[in-house]
């Protein structure tokens, strides 16, 4: 597992080593990642971080925070020691907290994210719940849901739009945006 572009390209990341987090594979981090703006800019949310590949992707090709939240003090641990690899613990911050008490923390932050990277735990099913409780007026950008390619998600979702599906072997990115979101 590597960062695919920008300042930190080709950095090897520390992977897990249980099997109880699923990191996103280099391919379909590039492809997802071919989806949205080449530049980013602002604050991502890695929501269910893991290894923190996703927030620090967007970190390499320009976002200047990124917020990761993870509910298990190791995959924490592990983040944390990615963005050391990096150089990038200073634009960063790690939340030990479940998914929903994270999302209430971030609104009443006031902070506006440019971005959100959506992969739970496949069996945990919750992609709906997740769109259905961020406040779409607090994304600037998208969301974006790395999901099962079996998985059939809804083309709209509370405040949510999809704007984007596409499929790479059993894994679909699928990109939602706010009603009043820009169009990517």
């Amino acid at each position: 597992m590597r960062v695919i572009a920008g300042r930190w390209r080709g950095i090897l990341l520390e992977s897990p080593r249980s099997q109880a987090v699923r990191p996103t594979t280099d391919r379909v981090k590039e492809s997802m990642f071919n989806l949205i703006p080449h530049r980013l800019e602002g604050l991502v949310i890695d929501l269910f971080a893991g290894t923190g590949s996703l927030g620090i992707e967007a970190l390499s090709r320009g976002a200047s925070r990124a917020i990761f939240v993870d509910k298990d003090p190791r995959s924490a641990r592990l983040v944390r020691r990615n963005l050391d690899r990096v150089g990038a613990a200073s634009q960063a911050e790690v939340w030990v907290l479940d998914w929903a008490r994270a999302l209430r923390r971030f609104e009443s932050s006031g902070d506006v994210a440019t971005y959100v990277f959506v992969d739970p735990p496949y069996h945990a099913d919750l992609w709906i719940p997740v769109l259905l409780a961020l406040p779409a007026a607090r994304v600037s950008g998208a969301v974006v849901c790395e999901a099962p390619a079996s998985l059939d998600l809804p083309e709209q979702v509370g405040d949510f739009v999809l704007q984007k599906s596409r499929q790479y072997g059993d894994i679909a990115v699928r990109i939602y945006k706010g009603r009043s979101g820009v169009e990517i």
